[in-house]
C-alpha cells in the first residue's frame, strides 16, 4: 500500500518521530484516504446517483487493523471531509464471519437491555452515560455500576444466560484493556473482577442484537493484528449481530456524549443510516494533547 512501508528516511504513518498523538492520528487518518479510501469511493460512484451513500464492509489485515479507515480525511479548500460523512463503514474480523453475521436475521428491540456505567467507581462520565442512557431509551432494562454498587463479571454472565434474547441491548461503559500475547488477551474491567475475550466465545451465550463495548480499544486484538480476536470480535463469535467498539483510547467525557447520541439514533431515528451523524460529529474528537484522552477524568484505559 503506497506509503505503508517507510524507511529511516522516509518513515510510514506509523513512525511519526515523537510527534502527539494527535497529530500522530491526524497524519495517519490524511494518510488513509489518498492511500486507499479515495480510490475505493471512487469505484463505488454511480454518475447517475448523485446522493447514493455507499455501504462498505471492511476486512483490513495485518497492522492495518488499526487504522481508523473511516476517520481519514481529505481537504479540498472548503474544509475537511471525513470518510464516514461520505458513506456507511464498518468492519469485520473475516469475510467467513461477515458472512455469518450477515445471515443472522435481524430481530426487533425485545425492551430487553443491561446497561453497565462505571462499575470500577473512577470513571465519572461513564457512570453518568450509563444512566442517562437507562432512563432516555431503556427504562425497561437493568441498571449496573457505580450507581447502583454492583456491576461484576457475574452478574454480566448471569443476565446473558437468562435474560439476553436476540433482540436485546448490552452497553458496558467502562475500563477496556488490551494485554498482548496473554492467554487473557482483552478484557473490560468490572466490579471485583474482569470480563474476558475467551469467556465470552468460550462459555457465555452471546445472541443479542447490539453490544456497545464503550471502553479503550475495545476493538484491537491482543493477540497480534492479523488474528482479529478482540472484544467486539468475541461477541460476535458468540452470536451478536451488531457490536460498536473503539480502536484507540477514548476519552470519558467526549465518549459519554457521542455513546448517548450513539443511542438516540439507533432508538429515537431508526437506522444505522442516522447513526452516521453522531460518528460525524465526534469523528474530529480524537485523543487529547497529553497523548491520552485529553479530558480531566481520563481515557477509559486499564484500570488502575
Amino acid at each position: 500500500m503506497p506509503g505503508w512501508g517507510g524507511t529511516a528516511a522516509a518513515p510510514g504513518p506509523w513512525q511519526p518521530g515523537g510527534l502527539p498523538l494527535r497529530e500522530q492520528l491526524d497524519r495517519l487518518c490524511s494518510w488513509a484516504w489518498y492511500a486507499a479510501v479515495r480510490p475505493l469511493f471512487d469505484l463505488f460512484t454511480v454518475p447517475d446517483r448523485p446522493g447514493r451513500v455507499a455501504r462498505l464492509v471492511l476486512l483490513p489485515m495485518g497492522s492495518l487493523g488499526v487504522v481508523p479507515w473511516h476517520a481519514a480525511w481529505s481537504d479540498d479548500g472548503g474544509g475537511r471531509r471525513h470518510a464516514i460523512e461520505e458513506a456507511e463503514i464498518s468492519y469485520a474480523p473475516s469475510a467467513r464471519l461477515l458472512c455469518e453475521v450477515a445471515a443472522r436475521p435481524p430481530a426487533p428491540h425485545t425492551e430487553t437491555a443491561l446497561i453497565v456505567g462505571d462499575p470500577t467507581g473512577d470513571l465519572r462520565y461513564a457512570g453518568e452515560e450509563a444512566d442517562a442512557v437507562h432512563r432516555a431509551f431503556y427504562p425497561g432494562g437493568r441498571l449496573l455500576g457505580l450507581s447502583t454498587g454492583d456491576g461484576t463479571p457475574q452478574q454480566v454472565a448471569d443476565w446473558l444466560r437468562g435474560e439476553g434474547d436476540e433482540g436485546a441491548v448490552l452497553h458496558l461503559a467502562c475500563h477496556g484493556t488490551v494485554a498482548e500475547n496473554r492467554p487473557r488477551s482483552s478484557y473490560l474491567s468490572l466490579k471485583g473482577g474482569e470480563l474476558t475475550a475467551e469467556e465470552v466465545t468460550d462459555s457465555l451465550p452471546g445472541r443479542l442484537g447490539l453490544v456497545v463495548l464503550a471502553a479503550c480499544r475495545s476493538q484491537v486484538s491482543g493477540r497480534g493484528y492479523n488474528e482479529a480476536y478482540s472484544l467486539a470480535s468475541a461477541f460476535l463469535v458468540a452470536g451478536t449481530r451488531s457490536v460498536i467498539g473503539s480502536l484507540w483510547p477514548v476519552p470519558d467525557e467526549a465518549t459519554s456524549v457521542l455513546m448517548f447520541m450513539t443511542h438516540h439514533f439507533l432508538r429515537r431515528e431508526q437506522g444505522a443510516a442516522r447513526t452516521r451523524v453522531a460518528a460525524c460529529a465526534a469523528v474530529g474528537a480524537g485523543p487529547g494533547p497529553d497523548g491520552a484522552a485529553g479530558t480531566a477524568a481520563g481515557p477509559r484505559g486499564p484500570a488502575g
